[in-house]
């Protein structure tokens, strides 16, 4: 049976049998489901799963075969959880808890042979369980089924680019813009990055999202440059795994060239702390000036920076985080950080842009310390392409 992220059962349909080996597991989104045994030719109901359980996991990681059965007690809709998602969190968890992990589902695999003869975790479903224990497995689930929305929001095209501007402080005008991500899910509504890219960030899925951005964002600049011209940059944000995968920098070039774009208007933002997290890195930012994309530095200043990596990389630009940005006017702290940064990058000879400028004292007291480009809502908030274009051309 080919992989789909939801699938639908009726009733009396079988979702898999006592003894089979198989890579996937379930969650309920609608219906009951009965998981039961056969004990001496008698069938032995050991519980029924309604809305949000699941179920079939401990084959999933322990790849053992079936310990029970599963068939639709009702009409199901049932959301499929696959090897590949809990391989992918596994590899990122730390040691000693997959070591935790494996342990306590060997206990479980016990319990449910012992949940033949009326004991076990199913035999005990009803019985009150630790809070902090299941709210974790519900937000496991709930991480789940949100992964397979996101999977079909890549299908049904539920993504939309908005773009926020980035104001040259001398001119007024704006110089460049920043491509961001937002999902409009037909059941949950209008989803911001926040709430959806670190699970896709966590997963495969950040690649092809990813890709999905560079694609509609470029198709957009074509008609951004036409009202603003050359000068005008475009800028994406980088997830780890996209730093990492070797299509990644090859698929970009190929787009930007097959576009007929300068590939210098086009600048990479990458985390500060994702300086340390590669063994790659260096190679990855090298490709990157060799092709013509500079790289701007976000949240700068919430990392562990050091000058030798800052001569080592030679970003386009440093972007000041907008936690230091916020306190200008309010926190001598803040006015010192943000005046450092801007002369450490004058000394280096790159840029800086502050993010979060939300006030016209915020944005005076930056240009009066030699930040030249900035954004936030005291400018903008982010806008839909249309709205950009108009921006634009007035």
């Amino acid at each position: 049976m080919p992989h789909r992220s939801k699938r639908v059962f009726k009733a009396g349909d079988r979702i898999f049998n006592e003894g089979e080996k198989q890579d996937i597991a379930f969650i309920v989104e609608e219906g009951q489901v009965e998981i039961f045994t056969d004990f001496k030719g008698e069938r032995r109901t050991l519980n029924i799963l309604g809305a949000g359980a699941l179920f079939g996991e401990l084959a999933l990681v322990d790849r053992q075969p079936r310990s029970a059965s599963a068939e639709a007690k009702t009409d199901a809709l049932l959301t499929v959880v696959t090897q590949q998602q809990v391989e992918e969190r596994l590899a990122d968890a730390d040691p000693i808890l997959r070591m935790v992990l494996f342990v306590v589902m060997r206990h479980f695999r016990s319990e449910v042979d012992r949940s033949r003869d009326g004991y076990g975790p199913y035999a005990r479903a009803t019985e009150t369980r630790d809070d902090f224990n299941e709210r974790k497995v519900a937000e496991a689930i709930e991480m789940i089924k949100l992964e397979a929305e996101l999977r079909s929001a890549m299908r049904n095209d539920e993504f939309r680019l908005h773009y926020q501007p980035i104001h040259d402080l001398r001119s007024q005008k704006i110089a460049g813009l920043e491509a961001l991500i937002r999902w409009k899910s037909p059941t949950r509504g209008d989803i911001m990055p926040a709430a959806f890219m670190p699970l896709a960030e966590a997963t495969s899925l950040v690649v092809p999202i990813g890709n999905w951005v560079i694609d509609a964002g470029l198709k957009d600049y074509l008609h951004f440059r036409e009202a603003a011209g050359d000068h005008l940059t475009l800028s994406f944000n980088l997830a780890r795994r996209q730093m990492e995968s070797a299509e990644f920098l090859p698929f970009l070039s190929e787009t930007v060239s097959s576009r007929g774009i300068d590939p210098t208007s086009i600048k990479l933002e990458m985390l500060e702390r994702n300086l340390f997290q590669s063994e790659m890195v260096s190679g990855w930012i090298q490709d990157c000036a060799a092709r013509g994309f500079g790289i701007l530095l976000d949240d700068f200043g919430t990392g562990y920076s050091s000058l030798q990596y800052l001569q080592e990389y030679q970003p386009a630009a440093l972007k000041i985080d907008r936690s230091f940005v916020k306190g200008l006017g309010v926190k001598q702290e803040s006015e010192r950080i943000c005046k450092a940064v801007i002369e450490l990058a004058q000394a280096l000879g790159i840029g800086v842009i502050a993010e979060g400028v939300e006030t016209l004292q915020q944005a005076r007291m930056l240009q009066n310390l030699g930040c030249h480009h900035a954004q936030g809502y005291f400018f903008s908030p982010p806008l839909s392409a249309d709205a950009i274009r108009q921006r634009l051309s007035a």
